[in-house]
């Protein structure tokens, strides 16, 4: 394990929940969080096509606008519901919420 890089890493525990949920046979949705973030170019790719649109039949995906871009957003794009924008502001202490996909509108599927 230690000899695994922090991407690697976060892949392997993927695949073992990934596993379990299956393993349950009941559909149970999956929230991730910034997960291309430490992955290359390549392991981007194959997790964006493999895995996000088998994950579960309800998939939370919370991302920064350089994890997932445009390339990546366009093999996404048929199996997304619904995309949203969450923008805090510190001052305020208050996030607001707005339709979208950083700026860029969606047809969005179903």
């Amino acid at each position: 394990m230690e000899r695994l890089s922090a991407g690697e890493r976060q892949l392997l525990a993927t695949a073992i929940l990934w596993g379990l949920a299956r393993a349950a046979r009941r559909p149970l949705p999956v929230m991730i969080d910034t997960p291309l973030g430490r992955l290359d170019s390549d392991h981007r790719r194959h997790f964006v096509k493999r895995y996000l649109p088998s994950a579960s039949h309800q998939v939370l995906v919370l991302s920064t606008d350089e994890e997932i871009d445009s390339v990546l957003l366009s093999k996404l794009r048929r199996h997304i519901g619904r995309t949203y924008l969450l923008d805090h502001d510190d001052k305020s202490g208050s996030t607001t919420i707005t339709q979208g996909y950083f700026g860029e509108e969606l047809i969005h599927a179903g």
